[in-house]
């Protein structure tokens, strides 16, 4: 994996590993415009590109490495799903991994709603929310906590449903059954909380998995370009949809859309008295950018520069940015390209 700090970065290869150079901070009043490639429509937008406005340098992984993650810091329950990657869950009142229902995919599961994770980040709006309360009393003082449904969107065949019980959690580690879906018995399995990261990764891939190194040292990014499914809404309903868009990290990060003052009269005098959005989605998939329809599902992307955002980095520090295009010069998508300012 590489990494170039410039005035044009872009990140074409790489592997799920991270790496990180010596940090060069930059000054107030320094403009950086950078770039990546996260995929195009084509390959599904496959990379996550996370990166670090201190240092203007990406990290790179792939979407599908990872299924879930489990939250990792000591006061964290959250579990949530990587929705870019075709999962999504199911919820049903079953406590007992033997209950005949709990295989029955035609007459069941598949009859219970299809839940994501709110792109917000908060741990009870997640597609599994807070699964402590999910119980049902054995009547001994004890609870049984109840069964997830897991279906993994890029397998077709009756393999796509995995079994999750979550058991407990603590500050060091959550304690999960997981299992096939015809399978009746599961194990514990202890998940440590990855203390460096805000979020410990599983993947059921080859019998299941810890994932390394699927996230950046916490500190050491601040946003990361995605696919991700979210709700949208659809009156008088709403509809699930996966779109690509900038979360932030849940690690100090906030931000500050203006869409009034222009980019170049915003400064340090700017931020006082500004009220800050901490949800993970603050930037999100709109506003910075909108799809024009043509012609049903054709159409294009429309950037919009005069959208400045304001962000408190995971180092306190504050910075002003613009989003300039979402196309390389070969007109594919899944090029975002931005310039920022550290403001003070």
């Amino acid at each position: 994996m590489k990494y170039t700090l410039g005035l044009l970065l872009l990140v074409l290869l790489g592997t799920s590993c991270f790496k990180k150079d010596d940090a060069v901070t930059l000054p107030p009043g320094y403009t950086e415009i950078s770039s990546c490639f996260m995929g195009t429509d084509a390959d599904h937008y496959s990379k996550q590109m996370y990166f670090d406005l201190s240092t203007n340098k990406f990290y790179e992984n792939q979407l599908q490495d990872w299924d879930i993650c489990f939250q990792s810091s000591d006061d964290g329950f959250g579990v949530f799903i990587n929705g870019g990657n075709g999962i999504t869950v199911r919820k049903a009142e079953l406590y007992n991994l033997n209950e005949s229902k709990t295989n029955d995919v035609d007459n069941y599961i598949l009859l219970q709603n299809e839940l994501v994770d709110a792109s917000n980040g908060n741990p009870d709006q997640s597609a599994m929310g807070d699964w402590k309360t999910y119980k049902k009393p054995s009547g001994t003082g004890d609870t049984i906590h109840g069964i997830y449904f897991i279906e993994l969107g890029y397998i077709t065949s009756r393999d796509r449903f995995k079994k999750l019980q979550i058991i407990s959690v603590n500050d060091s580690f959550f304690n999960v059954k997981i299992c096939a879906l015809d399978s009746n018995n599961a194990s514990i399995i202890k998940i440590p909380k990855n203390k460096t990261q805000n979020f410990t990764y599983y993947s059921f891939k080859n019998k299941g998995s810890i994932v390394n190194l699927a996230e950046p040292p916490k500190n050491e990014w601040d946003f990361v370009f995605t696919k991700y499914r979210t709700t949208i809404p659809n009156p008088p309903t709403t509809i699930l949809y996966t779109l690509t868009g900038v979360l932030n990290n849940p690690n100090n990060v906030a931000v500050y859309m203006e869409k009034v003052v222009k980019f170049d009269d915003i400064n340090a005098n700017s931020i006082s008295n500004l009220n800050f959005n901490t949800d993970r989605d603050a930037i999100g998939y709109d506003n910075w950018k909108t799809f024009d329809y043509i012609n049903g599902a054709k159409g294009r992307y429309t950037v919009h520069p005069e959208i400045t955002y304001i962000i408190r980095d995971t180092d306190n520090k504050f910075y002003k940015l613009r989003f300039l295009d979402f196309y390389d010069k070969a007109d594919r998508t899944g090029n975002p390209k931005f310039e920022f300012i550290r403001i003070k």
